[in-house]
């Protein structure tokens, strides 16, 4: 789910989109669909999204027409074609981090110039990991968790400086999780959600103290009020 345009954009795997409209308080159903190995990012005020083809080793860089309520391609390639990473926006760029390449997770980082329409390579991760949630604040890339090499699910963290064009680990999370989300609420970052090391899901969320470089555990997510008939769901 983005925020565009003062509304929220909802984009399931295999499924239609739907926008929420909080002047009217609904949703609607959008005249598109997407992919499982589809991630959706907002660029400088447009909504892009990168389709993922493995089997034609093929990646497809795609611009959404508000007017025409569709997908517009932009650019297909050979680059940016691996399934499980984590996308992020920044200026004018899609970053591509990690992910999954024949069976095996890679620590690879490339970005796209939607200004230039071209892939441009970027300083490879300390660490390969895929199933990583990350998001961009103050010209720096921060992901967290994952999973990494022999299946294990991770709780390092890194930070890629736009600027060097440098990668270096940060501290590690209090619980190991992929499928996570991070989230910036007013310069502190957020992360909650996933599966951890058990396979279970993980309610816990944590902050991060940039200060003391170290994960925080703030609170955990009452899924008995979300749902009373199972309280290892969100």
């Amino acid at each position: 789910m983005i925020s565009y345009c003062g509304e929220l954009h909802s984009f399931p795997s295999d499924g239609k989109g739907e926008r929420y409209d909080p002047v009217v308080n609904g949703w609607c159903i959008l005249d598109l669909s997407i992919t499982r190995s589809t991630k959706v990012a907002v660029v400088k005020s447009e909504i892009y999204s990168i389709e993922v083809n493995t089997s034609k080793e093929k990646s497809t860089i795609k611009r959404y027409d508000v007017e025409r309520c569709s997908w517009q391609t932009v650019l297909s390639s050979h680059e940016g074609c691996r399934e499980d990473s984590c996308v992020v926006a920044a200026g004018n760029h899609l970053y591509v981090c990690g992910g999954s390449l024949d069976d095996d997770f890679v620590t690879k980082a490339e970005r796209f110039d939607t200004v230039e329409n071209k892939w441009e390579e970027i300083a490879n991760m300390q660490e390969a990991r895929g199933c990583t949630c990350g998001i961009t604040t103050e010209r720096k890339i921060f992901v967290a968790g994952g999973r990494g090499y022999w299946e294990s699910v991770l709780k390092t963290c890194e930070m890629y400086n736009i600027s060097t064009n440098e990668w270096q680990f940060i501290g590690s999370l209090n619980v190991p999780r992929e499928y996570g989300r991070m989230m910036c609420l007013k310069g502190t970052l957020y992360v909650l959600g996933g599966v951890n090391g058990s396979g279970r899901s993980e309610l816990s969320v944590e902050c991060f103290d940039r200060t003391d470089d170290k994960w925080i555990e703030k609170t955990t997510i009452p899924v008995k009020i979300i749902s009373k008939n199972n309280d290892d769901v969100f």
